[in-house]
């Protein structure tokens, strides 16, 4: 290996420009569509990255071997992995296509059609009635996101506040988030989002949550592990984009789907109060009536 004994904890875009000023000529198409599209390093063989910038295999094998990799497969193990992390420097492929060509808006949406579709034909029915039941009928509901998952967390507090009372977001800005959980308990419910790239703090606090009792509804993806040990009822959503960003259609749906049951639940007393927020809406002029 030609780099440092650090290489092994070095993402693969790192570990280009730290070398790129001294790569050979015949090494410089590769790496300037590595730094460009390191996703595609998972879509190609060896070949057939060589061919895409008219190189030999020689200098695809140099240059991995330049950069600290045993082998081509090491590299793909590398990218791979952090892909499903949800890494994005890793996401990005030359899969994307320009606006202006006809399919890239159609492949967009068959992805996103495909991530509806795969979600919701694994969702255990007997999970999401009784996670609808929990949500009606807790004394009081915590939505919890943190990072990429707040406004999920967000956008499900919107709908559940308008068919019940004691509905909570957090975190809250400049306060601690178990200060305003130390109350909760197995009367209330918690629905938790937690989208890949999830930090530390998700898990302790759903830690701390199962261990008193309280139920949690989790809303994440595919990948997650550590997490789901500690949720009472978990729904896993196909989130993979067409390149650089997550989809979050799949996400947006289910918490949709589930808020519009709790109210069709909750039936007159959810009706009641729709139509008390609408009082107070229009008693405080806060909504523009008049298109």
């Amino acid at each position: 290996m030609s780099q440092d004994s650090d290489d092994g904890h070095r993402p693969l875009p790192m570990r280009l420009r730290a070398c790129y000023e001294e790569l050979p000529k015949s090494e410089r198409p590769l790496a300037d569509v590595l730094l460009e599209f390191p996703g595609d390093l998972v879509m190609c063989s060896a070949t057939e990255l060589a061919q895409r910038v008219d190189v030999s295999n020689a200098a695809v094998t140099r240059l991995i071997k330049r950069l600290g990799y045993s082998d081509y497969r090491e590299a793909q193990r590398e990218v791979r992995a952090s892909q499903e992390a949800g890494h994005p420097l890793y996401l990005n492929n030359s899969l994307v296509k320009p606006a202006d060509q006809a399919d890239s808006l159609q492949d967009h949406l068959e992805r996103d059609l495909f991530n509806l579709r795969s979600t919701f034909e694994n969702i255990d029915s007997a999970s999401i009635n009784a996670s609808i039941k929990a949500l009606a009928g807790a004394r009081r509901v915590w939505v919890i996101g943190f990072r990429n998952s707040y406004f999920l967390a967000a956008y499900a507090r919107r709908q559940l506040i308008q068919a019940r009372d004691d509905v909570y977001l957090l975190p809250q800005p400049g306060q601690t988030t178990m200060e305003e959980l130390a109350g909760a308990g197995p009367d209330d419910v918690v629905l938790a989002v937690g989208m890949r790239r999830r930090t530390p703090q998700l898990r302790k606090v759903m830690q701390v949550l199962a261990s008193e009792g309280v139920p949690i509804i989790y809303l994440t993806d595919r990948r997650t592990v550590a997490t789901r040990e500690y949720a009472t009822w978990t729904f896993a959503c196909h989130t993979r984009g067409m390149s650089l960003f997550d989809s979050n259609v799949a996400a947006i749906s289910l918490l949709n789907y589930l808020c519009t049951e709790v109210v069709v639940h909750l039936g007159e007393r959810a009706r009641a109060r729709l139509e008390r927020i609408e009082t107070f809406l229009s008693r405080a002029n806060e909504i523009e009536y008049r298109n």
